[in-house]
């Protein structure tokens, strides 16, 4: 139990805003829960835009457009800015157009490039964009894809994180990489993609099922992707998948709905 605590507690830490200012043990057993409560996080920061919906019906009935920028502000303080931080980084190195050698210190450079800078705002607005187009002319489904989007993204997370090996041998990916239990992480994604595919079918039919199935194939191009131009998987570029995983699924939703 307390592995338990300690390892849900880690997933805050490590994944979101929320200030657990102490030092927690890591090791197999509290490695392995923080990435199994990822989903989980995803679903409560799912919930929490959720309410921010229900609050902004009864209180305040803002205009469409501010409510869309509302919600990709708020997934921004629910994390910290962190997996924004791994795709600027991302749109850096690749757009560096450099070898993967160099391509692997610009993902260490904590300063922003030209590049990063505009795969940030190209980011941003789609994602603003792809919201405000769906609560403007599909609001039925809204709380399931606000709950969806973040579980899903989650999710994609930890299995590229499972299938992919981390381009150095030090460093917080590859110390977490060898500190999970590799099987316990495959039984935990297997029932969590089991139990939302039938629970999102029961909801809205075909369309969660889409949903699964174009997150699966985006993890897999991410992955070959990464691996040709990078080597492999850094802290960053789980990040990174994190962010494009939202924003290929909010786009996916306008494709199918």
């Amino acid at each position: 139990m307390k592995n338990s605590i300690t390892g849900f507690l880690l997933a805050f830490q490590f994944f979101s805003s929320l200030p657990i200012r102490k030092q927690l043990p890591m090791n197999q057993q509290t490695v392995t829960i923080m990435y199994i409560m990822l989903p989980f996080l995803g679903l409560l920061m799912g919930g929490s835009l959720i309410l921010l919906n229900l609050i902004n019906e009864q209180y305040f009935q803002v205009s469409v457009l501010l409510f869309a920028i509302l919600v990709v502000v708020a997934g921004i303080v629910m994390t910290g800015g962190l997996h924004l931080d791994g795709w600027i980084d991302m749109g850096d190195a690749y757009f560096s157009y450099q070898n993967q050698e160099r391509r692997l210190e610009i993902l260490e450079d904590s300063r922003v490039g030209a590049f990063g800078a505009i795969c940030l705002v190209v980011l941003l607005l789609l994602k603003t964009g792809f919201i405000y187009e769906l609560l403007q002319n599909h609001p039925r489904n809204i709380s399931f894809y606000f709950i969806t989007i973040p579980f899903l993204s989650r999710l994609a997370l930890l299995f590229y994180f499972i299938i992919t090996h981390t381009v150095k041998e030090k460093g917080l990916a590859a110390f977490f990489k060898s500190n999970v239990n590799h099987t316990i992480i495959w039984s935990a994604l297997i029932i969590y993609t089991l139990l939302f595919t039938i629970l999102s079918y029961i909801s809205i039919g075909l369309d969660g099922i889409i949903l699964v199935g174009c997150m699966l194939l985006f993890v897999v191009l991410y992955r070959i992707w990464t691996i040709k131009n990078f080597g492999g998987m850094t802290g960053d570029l789980l990040g990174a998948l994190n962010e494009g995983t939202e924003l290929f699924l909010w786009g996916i939703l306008l494709l199918f709905i």
